[in-house]
């Protein structure tokens, strides 16, 4: 969640320092800059200190994490094929096209069975769904246990079903969704709140060539 946190402050200051070029506060700008870029190399920090401690982790955690960032990156590679455009990363799980009309955020999660269903499960997050609103294009990447099961959701259909997913509030008052995808034989559905309310996702998946 540490991780997270940081890639939340750098959307802030971003945003604030596009809305400050907009009303020519160019001092502000100047600073709120080298705010997220100093945010940014304190985030490589923390990474950095993760991937040192997973050096002296079991060869079998090791290989799960490892696992893990090569399903994401084949996530993002899948997501540049299906929609035909070259993507720039902003943070770990948030890309923009080139041409700065798309954007992307990313996330993947293993497959969970509790002995009655068997699901995905993520986070989401308010910063992620303003990034994915201040482009032209927004869509959120989930992936499902594998790159040939990845969802790409249109956020135009995702944002409104977020009034009806389940969420967690810190302390501090600040919150995260969480995104239930259901998996049988008929498919993949989102789970919303209340008993049997489901929403069919599974036309978002990509179809395997």
């Amino acid at each position: 969640m540490l991780i997270e946190e940081f890639e939340r402050a750098i959307h802030e200051a971003n945003r604030e320092g596009a809305r400050a070029f907009e009303e020519k506060r160019y001092q502000d700008v100047k600073t709120l800059m080298q705010q997220a870029e100093d945010l940014e190399s304190f985030q490589s920090c923390i990474v950095e200190l993760d991937e040192e401690w997973s050096s002296r982790t079991t060869e079998s955690e090791q290989k799960s994490k490892k696992g893990k960032v090569a399903f994401h990156a084949a996530c993002v590679a899948k997501t540049t094929e299906q929609l035909k455009s070259e993507f720039v990363k902003q943070t770990r799980s948030s890309f923009v096209s080139k041409d700065g009309e798309t954007a992307i955020v990313v996330s993947v999660s293993r497959e969970y069975d509790n002995g009655t269903q068997r699901f995905y499960w993520f986070s989401f997050q308010p910063y992620q769904g303003e990034f994915l609103q201040s482009k032209a294009n927004g869509f959120l990447v989930l992936g499902c246990a594998s790159p040939d099961r990845t969802l790409i959701i249109p956020y135009r259909d995702f944002g409104p079903w977020t009034e009806k997913l389940n969420k967690s509030i810190r302390d501090n008052g600040s919150f995260y969704w969480h995104i239930k995808i259901v998996t049988d034989d008929d498919g993949l559905r989102l789970k919303l709140e209340g008993k049997g309310n489901q929403v069919d996702v599974d036309k978002y998946q990509i179809k395997n060539k």
